[in-house]
């Protein structure tokens, strides 16, 4: 259970206040930062030969038969995060919260109606593109760092853009929205998918940890019981490490494509153990995560024709 709370750091941002530490690109030539590269690198190497040597339990791989769910539980989680962080005040995260001027409640009239709209699966190809649209246009009263680390929302937009909301939907209802015919389009939904989650986790190790220790230290400072690793003589420093590090190579194998399924089981472990420290608005930011990890977990590429398939008749 100490290795899993290694994580227990994975969005910083969200709790304390990031412009009191700017982000140090220069970091990434130190040593530290190389051999977490390195580290990572390896990691994946490793995954790949367990993903050639290893096989997979059939009845794990028959849970491909419903990968024609993802796109519901994508649209679910979407849905209700962005919903709920507009009521909140934010622009999908904690991090970035909305001024309550009329620009700020332009943003959020925008955000909640994207996400109602995907919720229920109404003009879900639209309200795709007006959502990736909105992020693009955050970067300029926010900054293209805070927008990239939430790339992961892009690539389920990219994901219901490709391949409609699935069949229960107000869009299939109408007979409107199916999936593209492409043969290659349920693999480049799925690709898409997972290249942005993993490089939404490794990017958030840069940012938030290993480029940006003072950050992490800082939220160290405000709650010293998150080193779960102190009583071992771990300090915080090398705590710091240790979970950019975690993150990086989580990050790292899930944008290599090897061992999917096992790495979304860990992540969403990871991802579950922070909850019970942040609570709701930690909730609220992970929700499209989990809808990420289902849908990988049950789908993890399009090499099966059955997931071609239920893709292609998702919708």
């Amino acid at each position: 259970m100490k290795v899993l709370l290694l994580a227990i750091l994975p969005h910083v941002k969200w709790f304390t206040d990031p412009r009191q530490h700017p982000t140090r690109y220069e970091l990434l030539l130190s040593w530290p930062v190389i051999g977490a590269f390195l580290i990572a690198l390896a990691a994946a190497g490793v995954a790949y030969l367990i993903q050639h040597r290893v096989p997979e339990p059939r009845a794990v791989r028959s849970l491909e038969r419903y990968a024609k769910t993802g796109p519901l539980a994508l649209r679910i989680a979407l849905g209700v995060s962005l919903a709920a962080a507009a009521i909140a005040g934010w622009l999908f995260v904690p991090s970035l919260p909305v001024e309550r001027d009329a620009a700020g409640y332009a943003i959020l009239g925008v955000e909640t109606l994207c996400g109602l709209l995907i919720l229920f699966g109404l003009f879900t190809r639209a309200a795709a593109v007006v959502l990736a649209i909105l992020g693009a246009l955050a970067m300029f009263p926010f900054n293209v760092e805070s927008i990239l680390e939430q790339v992961h929302i892009l690539g389920i937009a990219v994901f219901l853009f490709i391949t409609g909301p699935g069949a229960v939907s107000l869009d299939t209802r109408r007979r409107a929205q199916r999936a593209f015919a492409h043969a290659d389009a349920p693999a480049a939904a799925l690709n898409l998918l997972r290249i942005a989650m993993g490089f939404g986790i490794a990017y958030g190790a840069l940012t938030e940890k290993l480029l940006n220790p003072p950050l992490a230290q800082a939220l160290l400072d405000q709650s010293p019981f998150l080193n779960v690793l102190r009583p071992l003589g771990v300090s915080d420093p090398l705590f710091i490490w240790l979970a950019g590090l975690t993150e990086l190579v989580v990050g790292i194998v899930v944008l290599s494509g090897q061992i999917t399924r096992p790495v979304m089981a860990v992540g969403f472990a990871l991802f579950t153990v922070t909850l019970v420290v942040f609570g709701l608005p930690e909730f609220i930011g992970h929700l499209p995560f989990y809808g990420i990890m289902l849908t990988l977990f049950i789908a993890p590429d399009a090499d099966s024709w059955r997931v071609r398939e239920a893709l292609r008749n998702a919708a």
